[in-house]
């Protein structure tokens, strides 16, 4: 299972991800945006893609494409590990 879960993330661009769900600014090297998890005037959640990771400093939530996708949806692991290998075609 680690394997796909590998090949996803290879395959799957953590900010085509998360850009389907807020709308993601270019900071630098990475994104920002208002959380989705939580209710916030100025943006405090962060995307890096080069790392394939995510935090908000205002919420503390942080993890990769799979914990965004189980959070946001409310899905499972196991749920959410199908969509995504669906996605990418693994």
């Amino acid at each position: 299972m680690s394997q796909a879960v590998q090949q996803i993330k290879e395959r799957i661009s953590i900010t085509d991800v998360i850009g389907g769900y807020v709308r993601l600014e270019k900071a630098g090297n990475n994104f920002r945006a208002r959380c989705p998890f939580h209710n916030e005037k100025t943006p405090s959640f962060f995307v890096s893609p080069s790392r394939g990771t995510y935090r908000c400093f205002g919420c503390s939530k942080s993890g990769d494409i799979f914990s965004f996708i189980e959070e946001i949806e409310g899905l499972t692991f196991k749920e959410t590990l199908l969509r995504l290998a669906s996605q990418a075609g693994v």
